[in-house]
């Protein structure tokens, strides 16, 4: 969408004022030019569209909607960069046109440009290496990034030429290393022997003062013209008084002659030299004018960035469907400390805005406001208002604002007036903006307000966004019949009699003229006429206004208020939720600590009571077994006194927790939980390693005893109503009568099982021989291969109770049997 700004828009907009300001942000002289070289002064021709190139303001605003976002990208990087400290390399970049313009023209760049652009060329180099390491950061500023081109070659042929000092280096050729340590010598030389005719006193009475100094680059001594005589060699020049006559003497003719020389080699050295280096420069001389184009593209970029800082603004949103949505917007060229901010709107449900209200109120600066965000959008600036903000792009802005009589033109206010509204109707299309300060007045009063009302209509059906200032009531009642117009006033605070500057939009704004004639000091009987000459329906109509304004700022006092008072309630919520997490969170902290101590507590416990058990196991005895029984209780009721203190239960830590198991009291048989997961029946009581025997579907297994609990009540309900695990509860059948403890050596016939299933019923039957306290067992498992063999007594190696395995005699079976003797476990147990 192409764009069209006319010169007088911007003077009544201060569009200048913001150009300078910007201007005074670059760092570089190519960037404060293209600012200050926009024709910005009132006596410029008019400007016509933007898109007619070449037009001096095309390069300043974006002509299109990716353009606008690109630019605006690049003052969001910017900003970045320099919200976190990172200030780019811009170093002094003086005006070198005149400079590469000679090189094009086969002259000699002079020795400061060339100082100058050595400088150039380092910024050139800082600023590729400072882009390229924020390259994610900025990858916007990546396109202007690219078109600089450090000519490091050049920068480093004009180092080894130009010292620090900013003069030629003395080792810039070798000649110059030469005919400068001559120049030294012969300097040296004549300086000796001019410091002789000072110490000669035949000499000394004829000067006037015991010095040598240059007269045309000579050495010469100051000799009293009177003693002219007395001193021979060449006279140079002579003081102002004519009493001393500088005089080369003959004797340091010679040297004074070589010296000469030498300089004037040396000077055509160093003309060599700046010739050699102003061809490299004309040879680089348009990479180094595209490279400064980028450069001052980057040097406004940040220039934006600073001005955002300043303005405390923010990036927009912008689209092209005509809406403005600008939170707190400030107008630019105030203080943001000072000015009041309002939130504004325009261009979604309604397309013209009637600003009303007081004079001095605040109206056209708000206007103002609008108008130049629209400019700033397309500058690529960010827009001095909250973040959140939509400003979309128009392809236009008229702005009729102040006095623009002119005499010269034999135009009146009025006249000049409506002549700047003619054109701008003539002119207005979809997406412009247009900002009209007290449409129609100057003329009758009813009158204006009628022709303001037409102007109004048709600009609004042309779809341009219009705002504009008035006290017609005729416009501030437009809103109540046409929807595509809406108010909004500027406050009045009638006890001050002053205004706020706040804009309320939904509902128009009274005059209040008399209220501030009066603040101006108009006597009072002036104004009590005033207002008996008002028209019934006028007074009726502005004291309605004056009411319904106090009423909404009570109403508004009232809402912040109560706003405060929520959100301190909310705050003081928020506290003591947080500080009630905190305790609720040491408190489950805590009551997990004990609930851990508790649980060690009783797994110790249940350690213990199994080694009490294996003791048991070893030697049983009325003795033992009550005092084991007595320690078991002092356990249990140890560690049941300690949850009751603490208000712990032992399902603390859910049905997981086994019931531990007294082992004196349970039988062979009997139903077990398994930890696990599941139940099984209990086939063998705890051996010397605490380890028990259970049958669990159909399978026997050996586990800790730790690993083994009580069935409890309500899991064997559930267990037997879901039928998930199926306990098989068989009472194991003892060898010999209950209570008595068997003896004798028991059987077992392996042969032809696998080995799997022989290992099996192997450890079943040395727990069963164990328990019933057997003298030993006789294996029967055939001689075959040897494997099945083999795998048992492997398998009984490994039982700490099968103290000797062996074969009988081969009249007993032989390798085919194995014997496993017990006694020894019995006389222990």
């Amino acid at each position: 969408m192409a764009f069209r700004v006319e010169t007088e828009t911007l003077e009544s907009l201060e569009w200048p004022r913001v150009v300078r300001g910007l201007a005074d942000l670059c760092r570089t002289h190519q960037a404060r030019e293209r600012l200050l070289g926009l024709p910005i002064t009132a006596n410029t021709q008019n400007s016509t569209s933007i898109q007619k190139a070449p037009h001096p303001w095309a390069d300043f605003f974006e002509q299109t909607l990716d353009g606008v976002h690109q630019r605006l990208a690049e003052t969001d990087e910017t900003r970045v960069l320099l919200d976190a400290g990172h200030q780019p390399p811009l170093g002094s970049t003086p005006d070198l046109t005149e400079a590469l313009g000679q090189t094009g023209r086969g002259g000699v760049i002079e020795l400061e440009s060339l100082r100058d652009l050595k400088n150039v060329l380092r910024t050139f180099r800082e600023m590729s290496r400072f882009l390229d390491q924020k390259a994610d950061e900025c990858p916007h500023l990546g396109r202007w990034a690219d078109q600089i081109q450090p000519e490091e070659s050049l920068e480093s042929r004009i180092e080894s030429v130009i010292g620090p000092d900013g003069e030629v280096r003395n080792d810039a050729s070798q000649l110059l290393v030469k005919m400068r340590k001559t120049s030294l010598t012969l300097s040296g030389n004549l300086q000796k022997r001019l410091q002789g005719y000072l110490s000669d006193s035949s000499v000394t009475e004829h000067l006037s003062d015991n010095y040598f100094t240059l007269r045309n680059e000579r050495y010469v001594l100051p000799v009293r013209s009177d003693s002219k005589s007395k001193v021979k060699g060449i006279v140079h020049d002579a003081s102002r008084s004519g009493t001393t006559l500088f005089i080369e003497p003959e004797a340091v003719i010679d040297l004074n002659n070589r010296l000469k020389q030498s300089e004037l080699t040396i000077s055509r050295e160093i003309q060599r030299i700046l010739r050699e280096l102003s061809q490299s420069v004309g040879e680089a001389s348009g990479r180094i004018r595209s490279s400064l184009e980028a450069l001052s593209w980057i040097d406004l970029a940040f220039a934006r960035g600073r001005m955002s800082q300043n303005l405390q603004a923010h990036s927009p949103k912008v689209e092209d469907q005509g809406i403005f949505e600008l939170p707190a917007l400030r107008h630019p060229l105030i203080d943001p400390d000072e000015c009041i901010s309002n939130d504004i709107r325009i261009g979604d449900d309604f397309v013209v805005l009637v600003l009303s209200g007081p004079n001095a109120g605040g109206k056209t600066v708000c206007m103002k406001s609008i108008a130049l965000a629209c400019l700033f959008v397309r500058a690529g600036l960010h827009v001095a208002c909250e973040a959140g903000a939509r400003v979309d792009l128009v392809g236009s802005v008229f702005a009729e604002i102040g006095d623009h009589q002119d005499i010269g033109e034999n135009l009146s206010t009025f006249s000049a007036h409506m002549a700047n509204l003619a054109k701008t109707v003539q002119r207005a299309e979809k997406n412009a903006f247009i900002a009209l300060d007290e449409i129609g007045v100057g003329t009758d009063p009813s009158e204006g307000s009628a022709l303001a009302q037409s102007i109004l209509e048709r600009l609004a059906e042309t779809g341009a966004r219009v705002v504009t200032t008035t006290h017609y009531n005729l416009l501030k009642e437009m809103a109540d019949v046409d929807p595509r117009f809406q108010n909004a006033s500027v406050e009045f605070d009638a006890k001050t009699l002053a205004p706020t500057y706040r804009v309320k939009i939904g509902t128009p704004g009274s005059s209040s003229a008399s209220a501030v004639a009066a603040r101006m000091g108009m006597p009072d009987d002036v104004l009590e006429r005033a207002k008996s000459l008002l028209d019934r329906d006028d007074r009726r109509l502005d004291q309605m206004l004056s009411e319904l304004s106090t009423r909404r700022a009570q109403l508004e006092a009232e809402q912040a208020s109560a706003a405060r008072v929520r959100a301190e309630g909310e705050a003081a919520r928020n506290e003591y939720r947080i500080k009630l997490e905190g305790l609720q969170e040491r408190r489950e902290k805590l009551f997990h600590s004990m609930r851990d101590d508790l649980d060690q507590a009783f797994a110790n416990a249940h350690h213990e009571v199994a080694d009490v058990i294996r003791e048991l196991q070893r030697g049983p005895s009325s003795q033992q077994a009550a005092e084991a029984r007595g320690q078991l209780l002092a356990l249990e009721k140890a560690a049941e006194n300690t949850r009751n203190d603490l208000g712990i239960s032992k399902e603390s830590k859910g049905d997981s927790q086994l019931i531990p198991i007294d082992w004196l009291q349970i039988s062979v048989g009997d139903s077990v939980e398994l930890a696990l997961g599941g139940s099984g029946t209990l086939e063998s009581l705890p051996d010397r390693k605490g380890r028990v025997g259970i049958r669990s579907q159909g399978k026997k297994l050996m586990m800790d005893a730790a690993n083994v609990g009580l069935i409890r009540a309500s899991k064997t309900k559930k267990a037997s109503a879901s039928q998930e695990i199926h306990v098989s509860i068989e009472r194991a059948v003892p060898s010999e009568t209950a209570g008595t403890l068997g003896g004798g050596v028991e059987e077992c016939d392996l042969r032809g099982e696998r080995v799997l299933s022989a290992l099996s019923r192997l450890r079943e039957v040395i727990d069963r021989a164990v328990t019933d306290r057997r003298d030993g067992v006789r294996i029967i498992h055939g001689i075959g291969t040897g494997a099945l063999r083999n795998a048992i007594r492997e398998e009984l190696a490994g039982l700490d109770y099968a103290e000797q395995i062996s074969s009988p005699p081969n009249s007993e079976g032989g390798q085919g049997v194995t014997l496993v003797d017990l006694s020894k476990t019995k006389a222990s147990g």
